[in-house]
């Protein structure tokens, strides 16, 4: 029987796992049972001291073998640290005690106040090493009264908590889970806490001036600390004032309705306020851009200046946008960081321009400028000035006709001249204005007999300025040369400055001064070049005159039809002489006189003497031949020698002395 008896071994203690001290100092422990299989299980035993030492006493038994908690009323465990283990009874067939289960120990917080906004945690473990199914702590604080919040979570036995709350009672407990399901709960330790922590200080983006209101607008970061409940709004003054608060933590935008932005830059910075009251540190400050603008109407230009945009770590250029009478906002420009002016050309008159500029910042942040407007209102200028007559004279000036509207005022007009379309152009006239609409003008210098010549009419406005330009003109230049085979070569340049361009050119001849009223050729515009074969006027003196005419097109939006001429040329093909050197009067070649072409008759002489010097013929008449006599006798044959005198052109004598064999 003995033996029998002792085969049943003793069970095994509980599994303790947590130990949750209530509100009122009680403690409830949680445990795992310890396998029965047997059936032997009698009770559980509870032991608790004060001290991990000891003694440790009953202070509770429990008989059911599937209750896993125990609650030690009275045990004063807010104040004092309570130690536990547990013994499980056996009874069969004596009573036996298992051994001791794990001890732990009530959790006793320390939370220290150092009255700088903050509340420093610390705590003793249940276990020493910590339980393998222990997890992290959790720690709660207690705000307001009876509602617990989560503070974070470690797995060391310490904590630092920040205080955002004003000045309150603040209580902590912290909080063990296991991984049967039970939970440890720290006594509960606190005091009255101040946040004397300033909130973080927001980002300041920017601030900008309303393309509408012109108001100045702000915009920035929220404060990173969860206890800020607005926002401190400052303008300097000379120094930083608030002007304004605004509430909730994400209201990140500003608009200063009293803002005078749009007559001056204005600075801004911005402070957090939180749930005491507590101010960050402001921002640095930011400035806005005030731009303005001065019409410059002798220059025709208008001309903006801003200052510099600060609170930007950098700025990587200026955006200057423009809008005419209302319309979309143009880019104008883009300049560098560094300037801040900007000259604003080709405006139209009579027209509203605004402007605002648009800082970039090296990060891509944009702040906006003011909205910067005027009226631009130049100098009237005429609606058209128009050279319509531009013809060359027979001595190389040009006369000229202009016309301009005359119902607008100007100071005056200069007549310009120039031998390229490029300049550099020469006043040669100047017309005070009189209202006329047609003016006239002899350019006695022009020299468009040796190259053709440009012209235009600069209109002068009220600022003395040469504000507007007519349509240039330019003279027809023809010139040409003789070419060995009876041809005149002529190259000339179409005129310029029709609106519809030339219908044709018409080329005109004077054949040794003997005009013809018909052109002798019609080229159409952009030809340029001819060849005129004139060997069919060999018995002229060779002298041939041209000029050619310019047709203008039809379609003038002026209504002007006109003609123009260009400089004369003349062309002399030289003369050409051929002399037999013996003649037969009872042959071929009855009579002897020289052949030739372009001769001038008119300074013709020819005369023959014999061997002896003797005259044998005497003529003037360039068509009259020796008919190989003298005084009316068949002069003998021989060697007879001859003196022939020519004027040629350009009035050089022209002398020629030969000789001639009679035969028969």
């Amino acid at each position: 029987m003995l033996s029998g008896a002792n085969s049943f071994a003793a069970l095994n203690p509980p599994s303790l796992r947590c130990v949750d001290v209530k509100a009122n100092g009680d403690v409830e422990l949680s445990w795992v049972i310890p396998p029965d299989p047997t059936a032997i299980f009698d009770s559980y035993n509870i032991y608790y001291s004060t001290t991990f030492a000891g003694p440790y006493n009953i202070v509770g038994t429990v008989n059911i073998y599937a209750q896993n908690t125990f609650l030690h009323a009275g045990a004063n465990a807010q104040t004092q640290a309570g130690f536990y283990y547990m013994v499980t009874v056996s009874d069969a067939p004596a009573y036996q005690y298992s051994s001791p289960s794990d001890t732990l120990s009530t959790m006793m917080l320390t939370a220290l106040n150092p009255l700088n906004g903050t509340a420093p945690l610390s705590w003793n473990a249940l276990h020493v090493p910590a339980l393998a199914t222990s997890g992290v702590y959790s720690v709660y604080y207690e705000f307001p009264a009876g509602v617990w919040n989560a503070a974070g979570t470690t797995s060391l036995n310490s904590f630092l908590d920040t205080i955002d709350i004003c000045n309150s009672q603040i209580n902590f407990r912290i909080e063990q889970s296991d991984a049967s399901g039970c939970i440890s709960v720290s006594a509960i330790d606190g005091d009255i806490y101040q946040n004397i922590i300033p909130p973080e200080r927001p980002v300041l983006d920017s601030v900008s001036v309303d393309p509408v209101s012109q108001n100045a607008v702000i915009g920035w970061e929220p404060s990173s600390s969860g206890d800020t409940e607005g926002y401190i709004i400052y303008l300097f003054t000379g120094v930083w004032t608030p002007i304004d608060t605004v509430w909730g933590i994400n209201t990140t935008w500003y608009e200063n309705l009293t803002s005078a932005a749009d007559a001056s830059s204005e600075s801004y910075c911005v402070a957090a306020l939180d749930s005491c009251a507590t101010t960050s540190p402001l921002t640095p400050g930011h400035t806005t851009i005030h731009l303005s603008n001065t019409v410059d109407a002798c220059n025709r230009t208008v001309n903006l200046s801003w200052n510099a945009y600060t609170g930007f770590s950098g700025i990587s250029e200026y955006i200057i946008y423009y809008s005419e009478n209302g319309g979309t906002w143009s880019v104008l420009d883009l300049v560098s960081s560094s300037t801040l002016s900007y000259e604003a050309l080709n405006m139209d008159n009579d027209s509203t321009y605004c402007f605002f500029v648009s800082a970039i910042s090296l990060s891509g942040d944009t702040s906006s400028s003011n909205t910067s407007c005027a009226f631009v209102d130049f100098p009237e200028l005429p609606s058209y000035v128009y050279i319509y007559h531009a013809s060359v004279n027979t001595d190389g000036s040009v006369y000229l006709k202009w016309v301009n509207d005359r119902n607008v005022y100007v100071l005056g007009y200069s007549l310009q001249r120039s031998t390229s379309p490029d300049g550099p152009w020469t006043s040669i006239d100047y017309k005070t204005y009189t209202a006329t609409a047609e003016y006239v003008f002899t350019d006695n210098d022009a020299n468009a007999n040796l190259h053709s010549v440009y012209y235009r009419v600069a209109v002068i406005d009220s600022c003395s300025n040469e504000a507007m330009y007519s349509d240039t003109a330019r003279t027809i230049f023809l010139k040409g040369e003789p070419l060995d085979d009876l041809t005149n070569e002529l190259f000339w340049n179409d005129f310029e400055g029709w609106p519809t361009g030339a219908q044709e050119y018409r080329l005109y001849r004077m054949i040794d001064n003997v005009p013809d009223p018909a052109p002798v050729a019609v080229f159409t515009p952009g030809l340029e070049y001819t060849l005129d074969d004139v060997a069919s006027f060999y018995l002229s003196y060779g002298l041939f005159t041209y000029r050619l005419e310019g047709i203008e097109a039809s379609g003038n939006p002026l209504g002007y039809s006109d003609t123009t001429l260009s400089n004369q040329i003349d062309i002399q093909q030289l003369p050409r002489l051929f002399i037999a050197n013996a003649f037969s009067p009872t042959g071929y070649n009855k009579t002897f006189c020289p052949f030739g072409v372009y001769i001038d008759h008119t300074s013709y002489s020819f005369i023959i003497f014999n061997e002896l010097g003797e005259e044998m013929f005497n003529t003037k008449d360039f068509f009259e031949c020796w008919d190989g006599t003298n005084d009316g006798a068949p002069a003998p044959c021989g060697v007879y020698h001859y003196i022939l005198h020519l004027t040629l052109p350009g009035d050089q004598q022209f002398t020629k002395r030969g000789h001639i064999t009679l035969i028969r």
